[in-house]
C-alpha cells in the first residue's frame, strides 16, 4: 500500500462495503430482466423451483443462450443445493437472492481490477472512486443482467489489449521469448473473450470491433508480415471458434436434447430485434435518447460533458509518443473512443432504448476521463455524490423495492399454512419473479398455488379474478395507493397482512402523492373475503 493515501483507502473501503450492502440487502426492482433472463431459469432447472419461463425462452425461437446464465447463478445454486442437501434442508428464498447477487458481487470486482490496470498512477485512484461510487456499479452491476455480464466482458478485453499494446520489442532472447508467449496467452484470451460476448449478446460486436482493429494492428507489427499474421492469430481465432461451437451444442442440447439440431440464438436474437413491430411492442424511442438521456442518466452529467470532450480531442490530437507506457495510454484512449461512438450509434439504430443497454460503456468512459483529465475540484465532487446517491436509492433501493419482500414474505406464510391452498394476485406492479415464493413446480400444476400476475390491468378485472379464486387463502399485492383508490364497498374486503417499505411506483405518481408520501411508498399485502366481494358486487 505503499505511496496510496490513506484517505483514498479508507474510502474506497466504505465504497466496497456499500457495495456489498447494496448486493445483499437491497431490494429495488429495475426491471423485469434482472430476473427473466438468469436466475429465474436456473432456479427452475436445478432446484425444481416454479418460475416464469419468459418468451426469449421459448425452445422454438429462443433469444437468449444457455452458458452464461449456468455459469453465473446456475453453479452457485448448484453448489449450494448440494451443500443443503447434506442435512436434508431446502434452498431457502432468501439465500436464493443473496446467492445471486454474490455471484455478480464477485464479478464486479473484476471491473474494478480492470480500471487498476488501466489507469496509471496518479490518476488511478480518481478512475477507482469513480467506479466505485457510481450509482450504476451498487444498482447494475450486482444485479443479474446480461448487460453486467457484458460490461465486465468489455472491461477484460479492453485490459488484453492493453497488455498487447505494452509488449513491447526486447534487447534480450529470454525477454523476448516471454514476451511472445506473454502475446499469445492474451490474445487467446480476447478470442475467448470476444466469442463469448458475441454469443451472449450479439450487441457485444460493437464493443469487440475496435478492440480487435487494435489487435489486429498490433499482431501485425509484431509478427512483421501478413503471412506470420496469420499465423500468429490462428490458434487464438481456433480459441474463438471453439468457445462459438461449445455455445452453440449446450444450446443444442438444452433447447433441443440434441447436439445434432443447432440452435442459434444469437442469431434469432438479431432477427427479432431488427423488427420494429417486435420493439414495438416494447416501446420504441427516439433515436437521440441514449446519448442525450440515457448516457448522462448513467454517466452522470459532469462525467457525460467530459467523457465526449476528450472524445472529441481523441480524434482530433495526432497519436504521438514511443511505444510503452506512453504508448498504451493513447491507443486505450483511441480505443476507448472507438468503442464508444461505435456502440452508441449501433445501439442508437435500434428504436428501442433502455439506459441499461449502455452499461457496458460506463467503465471506458470512467477510464478515458481518469487518463484525460485533471483531477477535479470540489464542485464536480458534490455533483457527483449528490447525483450518485439519488440515482442509488430510486433504483437500488425504491424502485418497485416492495416486489421482493412481499415474494419472501409469502413464502414464510405458506410455509407456516403448508396444507391450505393459496390464491396470490399481484396488481399494479412490475412482474413478481416466482422462485421467491420457493414453492415446487408440482404445487402450481395441482392448483395448489395459483399466481397470478395482473399488471396495469383495471379494477373491474382485478374483482372479476378475485371472484374466481378457487382457494382457501387468497392474497392480493398491491401499493397501498391502489387500494385506497378502489370504491369503497371493495376496499373494505382488503386485511393488511404487511406493509413493505420503500416501494416507489413510478407508474401511479399521481394516486402515490394523493395518499401521501408514507402510503404512497408503500406496497401491501392483503388478503381477501371473497364472500364480502360477492355481496357487494
Amino acid at each position: 500500500m505503499v505511496g496510496i493515501p490513506r484517505s483514498f483507502v479508507r474510502i474506497y473501503a466504505a465504497l466496497w462495503v456499500l457495495r456489498i450492502l447494496f448486493a445483499l440487502y437491497s431490494t429495488g426492482y429495475i426491471h423485469p430482466d434482472e430476473h427473466m433472463q438468469n436466475a429465474e431459469i436456473t432456479a427452475a432447472d436445478i432446484l425444481g423451483y416454479y418460475a416464469f419461463r419468459s418468451w426469449e425462452w421459448d425452445p422454438i425461437f429462443p433469444l437468449r443462450a444457455v452458458i452464461p446464465v449456468y455459469m453465473t447463478t446456475g453453479l452457485p445454486f448448484l453448489v449450494a443445493q448440494k451443500l443443503y442437501s447434506l442435512s436434508d434442508q431446502i434452498l431457502p428464498p432468501t439465500t436464493l437472492f443473496r446467492l445471486e447477487r454474490l455471484s455478480f458481487l464477485c464479478l464486479s470486482s473484476l471491473l474494478d481490477i480492470s480500471v487498476a490496470l488501466l489507469v496509471p498512477p496518479p490518476m488511478r485512484s480518481f478512475g477507482l472512486l469513480l467506479l466505485s461510487s457510481s450509482y450504476v456499479t451498487h444498482a447494475f452491476y450486482i444485479r443479474p443482467f446480461s448487460n453486467s455480464l457484458e460490461s465486465v466482458i468489455a472491461a477484460l478485453c479492453l485490459v488484453f489489449l492493453n497488455n498487447i499494446v505494452e509488449l513491447g520489442p526486447s534487447d534480450s532472447h529470454d525477454t523476448e521469448k516471454s514476451g511472445r508467449v506473454a502475446l499469445h496467452w492474451n490474445l487467446h484470451a480476447l478470442c475467448i473473450l470476444g466469442a463469448f460476448g458475441t454469443s451472449m449478446r450479439p450487441t457485444f460486436f460493437s464493443f469487440a470491433l475496435p478492440i480487435s482493429f487494435q489487435v489486429l494492428r498490433y499482431s501485425y507489427r509484431a509478427a512483421g508480415s501478413i503471412g506470420r499474421t496469420g499465423t500468429l492469430l490462428a490458434l487464438p481465432l481456433c480459441s474463438g471458434i471453439l468457445t462459438v461451437l461449445c455455445f452453440t451444442v449446450a444450446d443444442a442440447l438444452y433447447y433441443r436434447g440434441t447436439p445434432f439440431h443447432p440452435v442459434f440464438p444469437c442469431f434469432n436474437f438479431l432477427s427479432y430485434n431488427s423488427s420494429s413491430d417486435n420493439l414495438a411492442e416494447h416501446g420504441l424511442h427516439p433515436r437521440w435518447l441514449h446519448l442525450l438521456v440515457n448516457l448522462p442518466m448513467l454517466l452522470s452529467p459532469p462525467v457525460w460533458f467530459l467523457t465526449i470532450s476528450n472524445i472529441y480531442h481523441s480524434f482530433k490530437d495526432s497519436r504521438r509518443g514511443p511505444v510503452g507506457r506512453t504508448r498504451a495510454l493513447d491507443v486505450t484512449r483511441e480505443t476507448i473512443s472507438q468503442i464508444i461512438v461505435l456502440s452508441l450509434a449501433v445501439l442508437s439504430a435500434v428504436p428501442h432504448q433502455e439506459p441499461r443497454f449502455l452499461c457496458p460503456i460506463v467503465l471506458p468512459a470512467v477510464v478515458l476521463v481518469a487518463i484525460s483529465s485533471r483531477w477535479p475540484g470540489k464542485a464536480f465532487w458534490v455533483t457527483w455524490i449528490v447525483f450518485n446517491f439519488v440515482f442509488a436509492a430510486v433504483f437500488g433501493v425504491m424502485h418497485q423495492g416492495g416486489v421482493v419482500p412481499s415474494l419472501l414474505y409469502l413464502n414464510t406464510r405458506m410455509t407456516t399454512n403448508v396444507s391450505m391452498s393459496t390464491h396470490i394476485v399481484y396488481w399494479k406492479t412490475y412482474m413478481p419473479p416466482r422462485r421467491f415464493l420457493g414453492i415446487p413446480q408440482q404445487d402450481v400444476q395441482s392448483g395448489k398455488v395459483t399466481i397470478v400476475d395482473l399488471a396495469g390491468a383495471s379494477e373491474s378485472t382485478l374483482v372479476n379474478t378475485l371472484l374466481s379464486a378457487r382457494s382457501e387463502t387468497v392474497y392480493v399485492v398491491t401499493p397501498i395507493a391502489m387500494v385506497k383508490s378502489l370504491p369503497g364497498h371493495v376496499a373494505s374486503c382488503f386485511t393488511s397482512q404487511k406493509r413493505i417499505f420503500p416501494h416507489l411506483d413510478l407508474d401511479h405518481i399521481q394516486e402515490s402523492f394523493e395518499v401521501g408520501w408514507r402510503d404512497g411508498l408503500a406496497l401491501g399485502v392483503y388478503t381477501v373475503e371473497q364472500s364480502c366481494i360477492a355481496s357487494g358486487a
